[in-house]
């Protein structure tokens, strides 16, 4: 069921909104814009929606109840609910049927690469789709001057099994799924990178990178839409990955993040920091990259209350050299807020990126590899406020067994 987000205001949203239907809406509050208005984008942020809704469902459902003309008066936070949620309703109770996203990834066709299932999407590398890959090529050829690419030469291709109640849910969880497994791979490779200088315009960081253009099929391998999901931002092909050993020592990788996953109890958070990881990594704007990837340490070490300070001192707990740690977030906050604040760019934005990615890369392994059976996310990062050195441990030691001591009755 739809609900509020806890960082907004519905019931100011909702009180603008009924003024604006008793005056007529002379400022277009509500009927504004072509598809969406003031009050339709503002209430999408208000909201909620059941994880299995696409984007392109939470969009839709939040113009049909915006733009409704015979909406229930007066217009209150509890009406506006009730509508996003009956229609989000609708939309759960429509049937499931399996499709099939179609896409390529940037690996050399002749490394052998093993089906693999990420929850309920089955991922298949050189998959016999003739049919499928066709309608894809025709449909790129019919959009090129739109999308503004050409598709890259001899990406392996690439089929992901889902079922869904459209081509728009099917298109996300597929591509989730195809991400979780490219995150497990560049994740084991960037892990070893420690900095870069690429001169010119430096490239994304992650280098099995999948190809800009992906269409959804019904298992027969016809389209299941002629609506196509694309990479604005592409700007040139991946070079292609090659190196069958080393693949071999991704895919173990990959094997025990995935088993390792399965066994956390907070499993759900930690996918989706991978998604976030991957996709950051994607970028071919290193800026982007960089804000992005900031955003994520502050998710790692769930510093929402007073971030910098939290965000820092919990990503230094790290390293065993934490002085040197927090000199260098020090300095990546700063870039940070100069930027956000003031547009202030850096020429050396490559080497940001990268030291900003080592505590990255430290903190999703620390999640990903701990053993102390943490609960939550939150704990666990609650768990890097401890003291950073052996001695002050041992006297915290000594003085929580006091605590016990004397709160259990006996001093």
């Amino acid at each position: 069921m739809a609900s509020r987000r806890k960082d907004t205001d519905l019931s100011a949203l909702a009180a603008r909104a009924e003024r604006a239907k008793l005056d007529g809406d002379p400022g277009g509050f509500i009927t504004g814009g072509f598809a969406n208005s003031d009050f339709s984008i503002v209430l999408g942020g208000c909201l909620d929606f059941h994880p299995d809704l696409p984007e392109f469902e939470r969009k839709r459902i939040v113009t049909r109840v915006s733009h409704d003309a015979n909406m229930v008066r007066p217009i209150t936070a509890d009406s506006l609910l009730r509508q996003c949620s009956k229609l989000e309703q609708e939309y759960l109770a429509l049937p499931k049927k399996p499709f099939r996203l179609l896409t390529e990834v940037s690996i050399w066709w002749t490394i052998e690469v093993p089906r693999t299932c990420v929850g309920q999407t089955t991922v298949t590398f050189n998959p016999k789709t003739v049919r499928g890959f066709a309608e894809r090529s025709r449909l790129f050829n019919e959009s090129r001057g739109s999308v503004g690419f050409a598709l890259p030469d001899n990406y392996m291709r690439v089929s992901a099994l889902v079922t869904a109640r459209t081509p728009y849910e099917a298109a996300e969880k597929a591509l989730n799924g195809i991400d979780l497994v490219r995150a497990s791979w560049n994740l084991s490779l960037n892990r070893g990178k420690a900095w870069r200088h690429s001169g010119g315009r430096p490239p994304p960081v992650n280098d099995i990178r999948l190809s800009p253009f992906h269409t959804v099929h019904e298992s027969t391998g016809a389209l299941a839409t002629e609506t196509y999901w694309y990479d604005p931002g592409f700007a040139k092909p991946a070079s292609l990955f090659s190196d069958k050993p080393r693949f071999t020592r991704l895919q173990e990788f990959a094997r025990n993040l995935r088993a390792r996953l399965t066994q956390l109890p907070y499993r759900q958070d930690m996918e989706s920091a991978l998604l976030r990881y991957v996709r950051a990594l994607d970028s071919a704007d290193l800026n982007d990259a960089f804000l992005r990837l900031w955003s994520l340490l502050e998710y790692l070490t769930d510093s929402g209350h007073d971030p910098y300070k939290v965000a820092t001192r919990r990503a230094a707990f790290m390293f065993q050299d934490r002085e040197r740690a927090q000199l260098v977030l020090t300095h990546l906050t700063q870039h940070r807020n100069r930027f956000v604040h003031a547009g202030s760019d850096s020429d050396e934005i490559e080497s940001l990126v990268f030291l900003l990615k080592r505590h990255v890369d430290s903190l999703l392994l620390f999640h990903l590899g701990t053993s102390f059976g943490f609960t939550s996310r939150g704990e666990a990062a609650r768990f890097m406020d401890l003291p950073p050195s052996k001695a002050e441990i041992d006297l915290r030691i000594s003085r929580l067994r006091s605590a016990r001591k004397f709160v259990s009755g006996g001093a």
